[in-house]
């Protein structure tokens, strides 16, 4: 009878863990990423509007977030956007190609650093493009980018 309650208090512990991780991006311009969930902690560094961060926790009206370089804070949760995925390019130079796959057309270059809508995915590749116009550019390979 012990071993079956504490299977269970085990199981319920495991069940009632936060929620996993998840992509989102900045929705603003020029965010505070902050050291503790409150608008009086310490601003630790601050980014751009369409940077993609991974949402590790939430704690009231705040989410901490994981950035590419794996840097984390605090950023207050209507600066994040759930519904809109973006990537950041991770090299210097890297071509963007016309389909899927090494055998397609290179139709342009991107460079380090810049961040770009995430359309879709498609085996180790993503498609991606302009944030706000809303316009697809190409396929890049999903190890040249950080945010999918």
């Amino acid at each position: 009878m012990l071993r079956i309650l504490s299977l269970t208090i085990i199981w319920m512990v495991i069940l009632l863990e936060p929620a996993s991780a998840f992509m989102a991006s900045i929705g603003k311009e020029d965010v505070n990423v902050r050291n503790a969930p409150n608008l009086k902690a310490r601003v630790l560094y601050q980014v751009p509007f369409g940077y993609p961060v991974e949402v590790t926790q939430t704690k009231d009206s705040w989410m901490e977030i994981k950035d590419y370089e794996s840097d984390t804070g605090w950023v207050y949760q209507p600066l994040i956007n759930r519904k809109v995925q973006t990537v950041l390019v991770l090299e210097d130079r890297v071509n963007v190609r016309q389909g899927p796959g090494l055998n397609y057309k290179v139709v342009d270059q991107v460079k380090h650093g810049n961040i770009y809508k995430l359309f879709e995915e498609k085996g180790q590749w993503v498609k991606i493009g302009f944030y706000l116009e809303n316009k697809e550019i190409g396929w890049v390979r999903n190890d040249l980018v950080w945010g999918e």
